[in-house]
């Protein structure tokens, strides 16, 4: 069976505020890309394993519930990527975070997803940036590798201090693009200044590398 590094929790869990669902103003549009991305099989579940893959975040203005320095966001909560269709008790609310120091202030009926770190060092690197998508897929992370496409050192691991530091080195000055994660095998994040940015990109990955693939193999 494949070794999935996947759905562990890395960061600082202390600062969790349990609440009722999200209001579905808070989610709706990320929702109705995260559906289409699932139906792409490009966030999901490991069916062995059973260990979900892929999350997904938007900035959103948090500032009634706590004054935060950068951008907070709503984020897909941890282990939801088996559902075909999330609601508000499968959001939360990232209002506040220290990189450096793996801490994360959220609110929601969920924990935020594991990855929540590396989308925090995104936001905090380019206040440009609103949308992050972290999707997996084998095709696309390998063909990239070989492509000699942006991304992290193999030796880091996802979920770390040393991940968000490689993250923010990968975007760089850039306000939208691509990069894989060497490290977390099938991994690859997309950003863009906003879900439409980020859903293209996404939609133009696909479409170079899984369907080409596809009708090659016809």
């Amino acid at each position: 069976m494949k070794v999935i590094d996947d759905g562990v929790i890395k960061y600082d869990r202390s600062n969790f505020s349990p609440c009722d669902g999200l209001a579905a103003s808070e989610f709706q549009n990320l929702e109705y890309w995260r559906k289409k991305l699932y139906q792409m099989n490009l966030i999901g579940e490991y069916p062995e394993a059973k260990v979900g893959f892929g999350n997904m975040s938007v900035v959103q203005d948090y500032s009634e519930f706590t004054e935060c320095s950068h951008p907070q966001f709503v984020i897909t909560g941890t282990q939801t990527g088996k559902y075909s269709d999330l609601d508000g008790t499968h959001y939360t609310r990232v209002l506040d975070y220290e990189v450096d120091r793996l801490k994360i202030k959220m609110m929601g009926s969920i924990e935020a997803s594991s990855e929540a770190l590396t989308h925090a060092a995104i936001y905090a690197a380019n206040s440009n940036i609103k949308a992050v998508f972290h999707i997996h897929s084998n095709e696309i992370w390998l063909q990239m590798l070989a492509d000699g496409s942006d991304k992290t050192c193999a030796s880091i691991p996802y979920g770390t201090v040393e991940m968000a530091h490689a993250t923010m080195k990968c975007i760089s000055n850039k306000d939208a693009g691509v990069f894989c994660m060497h490290g977390h095998e099938d991994g690859i994040v997309i950003y863009g200044r906003s879900l439409e940015e980020a859903g293209e990109l996404t939609n133009k990955l696909y479409k170079k590398y899984v369907q080409s693939e596809l009708q090659v193999s016809l």
